[in-house]
């Protein structure tokens, strides 16, 4: 076997293994991160979800309403496709067993990582190198933050994935047929992923108008009607219907609630700056801030020689997918920079805009080793690992907690504490601190959970289902009497300084820290002194 042969054999498996390694990775001791606050309404829908695939079968009860209405009332607010994800999960889970529970609900989520990341090394590969391919890949999965939501039960991952995965189908649609009308059903996933998806459609028409210029001055109707744009009208809402049965009856107005819900939504305080943000919501820039710090250096930096130095004049020969790559990025952030919907802390609510900024960072690598010729060409690519470092190193320092993840730009966890940002969030359950109580805990004793205790009964029951909590673990909602008390240090919750200033004079058994920042603190009830007895 000559070595050329060997070396096109190579090429064709590195994003089979890449997308395999991103998928270990997210699936390793995935138990061991946190349940999210949100996660038990999409976990409770997915199981709902699962339970009328596996039972309508029986009768063939699918379309009907009260049979869809039993089951796709819970949470019916928000669309199904990541719900389904993670039905799919909770029916292996239910069939075989070989998957915990709070595992089985995340690993559809997971898998779909692992093809976003095969249709992001198509898209870079394609448009400029498979090296440049190789480092879009790496970055992205090493964005810690992104990480930690490809491993998790909510939706804003799935959104993120099937709008790039949209775009792609796109482009490629610019020169074939088959992926042309691969836009329109992929367009459906995204709709019924989350409310945000049909923002992209914006970058998208502004790229066409871009590339087929010249052909919309000359045949106006016939570039208008281009198959992308086809697929989208005639097979994008069916999609997203298919997939939802819950508007399947009582369509116009159970679609009109869904709209209102998100249009009307409740607001959801965010800390930024040691300012507490609610109504009005945080500024403008908030997001893009919360971008940068939250993001490793030198993949912002790579990203920034991407979108800045790439050779425009080959981009053209291309159709043109770094100025598709630009537009993308900026609608999927500016949505939530520029529209008056709520805000929150973290960068969940534009995970769209992350695969975009990878494949520009990989660009960017790329570009700059290449035009190192104070190197021998020979190893010219060889140091690019030095540039993942970092992250890796945080990434396994904040064990699996990568939601209290900050870069290098403000000096990790303990200088975004500094600087008055939340460096945790979401009520999260941790697996270390369950591990606490299955150390501690001799008998039966209730805890109880300030300043937002509400969400952990909840999270604390189906970690004691997928034995990862003790059963002597009683979730109490009285402070006073709880034989535990713990503070979560969310500076969100107006009434946490109250909290802290009760508590300070007390010894804490336990504190949870991440580069030396505690994420919450366990105190054990005191014990009334005992009478002298003489």
């Amino acid at each position: 076997m000559s070595r050329s042969l060997l070396w096109r054999i190579l090429m064709a498996l590195t994003p089979l293994m890449l997308a395999g390694f991103y998928f270990f990775l997210l699936v390793y001791q995935a138990e061991r991160v946190a349940i999210t606050d949100d996660a038990r309404f999409y976990m409770d829908a997915a199981k709902s979800y699962g339970d009328y695939l596996e039972t309508g079968w029986k009768g063939f009860k699918y379309f009907d309403k009260g049979f869809i209405d039993r089951y796709w009332h819970n949470n019916h607010e928000h669309p199904s496709f990541a719900k389904l994800l993670m039905a799919g999960g909770y029916l292996i889970h239910k069939k075989s067993g070989i998957l915990r529970e709070t595992v089985a609900y995340r690993v559809g989520i997971s898998a779909l990582a692992a093809v976003l990341l095969l249709f992001l090394f198509s898209f870079v590969r394609r448009a400029v190198s498979f090296r440049a391919a190789v480092f879009a890949s790496l970055f992205f999965i090493f964005l810690p933050r992104t990480f930690f939501h490809a491993r998790v039960a909510t939706l804003d991952f799935t959104v993120g994935a099937t709008c790039f995965i949209f775009v792609y189908c796109y482009w490629r649609g610019l020169t074939s047929r088959f992926w042309a009308w691969m836009t329109g059903i992929a367009f459906g996933f995204a709709l019924a992923s989350k409310l945000n998806a049909p923002f992209m459609v914006l970058p998208v028409l502004l790229h066409y108008c871009v590339v087929k210029w010249d052909d919309l001055k000359r045949r106006p109707v016939r570039t208008i009607f281009a198959p992308q744009f086809v697929s989208m009208l005639l097979l994008s809402l069916p999609m997203f219907f298919a997939l939802w049965p819950w508007l399947w009856h009582d369509t116009v107005q159970r679609f009109k609630e869904y709209v209102l819900f998100h249009v009307n939504h409740y607001g959801i305080s965010m800390y930024y700056l040691g300012e507490i943000y609610s109504t009005p919501r945080p500024p403008w820039s908030a997001p893009f801030v919360m971008m940068l710090v939250t993001t490793p250096l030198l993949t912002v930096l790579c990203a920034a020689i991407g979108f800045l130095l790439y050779r425009w004049r080959d981009d053209r020969d291309r159709f043109r997918p770094m100025l598709l790559v630009s537009l993308s990025a900026f609608v999927a952030i500016g949505t939530v920079m520029f529209l008056p919907a709520p805000f929150y802390s973290g960068v969940k609510l534009f995970q769209p805009f992350f695969p975009f900024l990878a494949a520009a960072a990989g660009v960017g690598l790329w570009r700059a080793l290449d035009r190192a010729t104070i190197l021998p060409e020979r190893w010219r690519f060889a140091p690019f690992g030095i540039v993942f470092l970092p992250a890796i190193l945080s990434m396994v320092d904040l064990k699996h907690d990568h939601l209290s993840y900050y870069s290098e730009l403000i000096g990790g966890t303990k200088g975004a504490a500094q600087y008055k940002f939340e460096t945790h969030y979401y009520d999260l359950f941790y697996y270390d601190l369950a591990e606490y109580f299955n150390r501690e805990l001799k008998t039966f004793s209730p805890v109880a959970f300030d300043p937002n205790g509400k969400e952990y009964p909840f999270t604390s029951g189906y970690l004691k289902r997928a034995k990862l909590l003790t059963p002597k673990f009683y979730y109490s909602d009285n402070r006073d009497t709880a034989a535990y008390y713990v503070l979560t240090h969310e500076y969100r919750w107006r009434e946490y300084p109250d909290l802290l200033r009760k508590v300070k004079r007390r010894t804490p058994v336990y504190i949870l820290e991440r580069q030396g920042v505690p994420l919450l603190t366990v105190y054990r009830k005191e014990e009334p002194p005992r009478p002298d007895p003489d």
